[in-house]
């Protein structure tokens, strides 16, 4: 319920002056520090004084039935309202769009009253915009709008092929690593149908986000696909694209997050008659996987991580492996080779490539396609139950259980950080880690020999 303040006797109340100096009427301040709009039994609470002013005019606009007042002799500058057409004053404005000003006059004979079209009256807001910001963040309670004229210009949108080129061109990685991200953002771009960083809107990163959930099960992998969306975009923006763009592309990716994973994941370290089990079957049926499960356990290796090492990674002079680990940051590991690790990957044919395990057509392997392999491997070896993974955990249990064997030793062989050792030591002499890789040989040793 509103009141009409006119019919109330006593003195009216004075209106709200504003820090600038401006006063706006129907506005009082209490000396709690709430607002009250005068005539009625709203009060608020606004700490800011221009957002205070703000609710107000809202509050007008949605319970007054009030015309537009359009001030006249308080502009000087010249207001346009077609870029095509010379400028006018307010006055001539005003005139084109209200007609004669005579009966229209207030009292004060500074403003006149007149209900205009939408159209008009956008037309007239953008050049309240454009000539006097200041003018309209002190009405509108948003004291940016006064800092519009030192905006810069708006930049054409950056086109995703670009950004992609971008990062094929000049992104510090391994090929596969970069073909295997360019084939998740070409999905990507094709599934949202974008061509613009402006085309990404809610809309189409939502369809993106459910189609790809839709596909895949694996929360990890589903947070893969969209880190490297957003890494690539962002990269970009290192190689000097527009930051403005590149920042509220990725504020309305904030969408894409991928589904909590609700499994319990519970380390379990192979024990030491299945890994004898499986690698007695792959020495049989597929040879080629002897090497990789040794190197597995020696270097205390995911599988993913096994096929990402190349030869570069070891000295077989010294029988050590060092590289980094680029899981949370690129941290430093090592290994000393086992006497039967180092004859499995000097019978390997070397094909000129960089990495260790490749395809007959020289192509390093990607994991997806092992699975069905391992699948078959552990089956015909009689513990379907093994994962892949729990071979990494069988060595680092090994390593940290051993006697003797200080932890930091451990923490070096699969990868973890490990305080007190500098990585350029590490680098220089990993065969520090020995006594942590003869804790696994010890543990799992000998090994089958092939029928």
């Amino acid at each position: 319920m509103t009141s009409n303040t006119s019919n109330r006797r006593g003195r009216p109340r004075r209106p709200h002056r504003m820090a600038s100096g401006h006063e706006i009427h129907g506005l009082y301040k209490r000396p709690d520090g709430r607002w009250s709009i005068v005539g009625t039994n709203i009060i608020y609470t606004e700490h800011d004084e221009n957002r205070a002013v703000q609710k107000f005019r809202d509050w007008q606009a949605k319970n007054q039935n009030t015309t537009v007042d359009i001030p006249l002799g308080t502009i000087a500058d010249p207001i346009i309202s077609d870029p095509n057409e010379p400028p006018v004053v307010m006055t001539e404005f005003a005139s084109v769009f209200v007609g004669a000003l005579d009966d229209n006059i207030s009292p004060d004979g500074n403003a006149l009253t007149q209900k205009i079209s939408e159209a008009k009256f956008w037309a007239l807001v953008r050049d309240y915009l454009i000539n006097k910001p200041e003018y309209v963040a002190r009405m509108t309670g948003i004291p940016e709008v006064a800092g519009l004229r030192h905006l810069p210009i708006p930049k054409a949108p950056i086109k995703l092929s670009k950004i992609l080129d971008i990062y094929k061109a000049h992104a510090d990685v391994k090929p596969d690593s970069k073909r295997e991200a360019g084939n998740t953002f070409d999905t990507f771009v094709k599934i949202t149908g974008a061509e613009t960083l402006a085309d990404l809107t809610t809309e189409t990163l939502t369809t993106y986000r459910d189609a790809i959930k839709a596909k895949v099960k694996s929360p990890g992998t589903i947070a893969a696909y969209f880190g490297r969306i957003k890494w690539i975009i962002k990269f970009a923006k290192s190689e000097g694209e527009d930051a403005v763009q590149i920042d509220d592309a990725l504020s309305r990716m904030a969408i894409l997050k991928a589904p909590k994973d609700k499994r319990v994941h519970q380390p379990t370290p192979i024990s030491r008659e299945n890994f004898h089990a499986i690698y007695s079957t792959a020495a049989e049926q597929y040879p080629d996987w002897t090497p990789r499960l040794l190197v597995m356990l020696n270097c205390c290796l995911h599988f993913d991580e096994a096929l990402d090492i190349e030869w570069s990674d070891f000295d077989f002079k010294a029988n050590t492996f060092c590289t980094q680990r680029n899981k949370r940051g690129r941290v430093i590991r090592a290994a000393t080779l086992w006497p039967e690790t180092v004859e499995a990957l000097q019978a390997i044919k070397r094909t000129g490539r960089s990495y260790v395990f490749v395809s007959t057509h020289g192509d390093r392997f990607n994991a997806k396609g092992q699975w069905k392999t391992w699948e078959k491997i552990r089956k015909a070896a009689g513990c379907p139950e093994v994962q892949m993974d729990d071979i990494r955990d069988g060595a680092y249990s090994a390593a940290c259980t051993a006697p003797g064997v200080d932890e930091k030793y451990a923490r070096l062989l699969a990868g973890h950080r490990s305080h007190g050792l500098q990585d350029n030591y590490v680098a220089r002499n990993p065969a520090i880690v020995k006594p942590a890789s003869d804790a696994v040989l010890a543990a799992y040793a000998p090994f089958p020999k092939s029928k």
